[in-house]
């Protein structure tokens, strides 16, 4: 299940140093997906699986420096059941909160995981409007039963939402409004050229136009925190 671990980031949980652990696989296929080595099959069989007793391990040496925990990949909730037992281990050995990366694809089980207190926080990655989910692989309908299941937990919850031009611009982010409306943190972000899943770079917005699609959202979402990161 895991492929990677990074013992110290400043990035990855809001406001918080932590430790990142790292689960391979995914069921979508976005284009401008970076982590190309935890998404395709013939890159993470070549890396070696870490043992969850090691990952422990290693953050219990860093328990008195990190203040939290993420889980990215990859999908992390591809894993069901595996995850849920490493997260119940987590709670066991580790007082830190636990931040879990997720596309949304699976609502049952972050259901689960939300009423059973296994995470303290959540990033949803927003990839598109509805009707384009099926060109990732994915399906709306799950996403918006995702975005229900989360709107009792809001103060625990970042909508990430990449400005990949192909897929947002400033006119269709209106979409996404309704689905939006519900929480409170919405990150806006950058999209990385240099590297990523489709092999092919599409120029980036500039960085007024970035700002364009920015205050477009924040017209539509005026109580939103609208966080910047680009």
């Amino acid at each position: 299940m895991i492929k990677g671990f990074r013992g110290t980031s400043l990035v990855d949980y809001p406001e918080k140093i932590a430790s990142v652990i790292y689960t391979y696989g995914c069921n979508f296929r976005c284009p401008y997906c970076y982590n190309i080595e935890l998404v395709l099959p013939e890159y993470y069989r070549k890396l070696p699986n870490i043992a969850e007793e090691e990952i422990i391990s290693k953050l219990k040496e860093r328990e008195n420096f990190i203040q939290g925990v993420v889980i990215t990949g990859g999908e992390p909730t591809i894993w069901g059941e595996r995850l849920i037992n490493f997260l119940e281990k987590l709670k066991t050995y580790l007082n830190h909160p636990i931040k879990l990366d997720t596309n949304g694809s699976n609502p049952e089980l972050l259901g689960v995981l939300l009423s059973e207190d296994l995470i303290d926080f959540v990033a949803l990655d927003l990839k598109t409007t509805p009707e384009r989910y099926s060109e990732l692989g994915g399906n709306f309908s799950k996403i918006a039963e995702t975005l229900r299941v989360l709107q009792g937990y809001s103060d625990m919850i970042e909508i990430r939402i990449t400005l990949y031009p192909p897929y947002i611009d400033r006119e269709n982010i209106r979409d996404l409004v309704p689905y939006l409306q519900p929480f409170r943190m919405i990150a806006l972000q950058k999209y990385l050229p240099e590297k990523n899943l489709s092999g092919k770079a599409c120029k980036p917005y500039t960085e007024e136009e970035y700002l364009l699609i920015y205050e477009e959202l924040k017209r539509h979402l005026p109580s939103a925190t609208l966080i910047r990161r680009f």
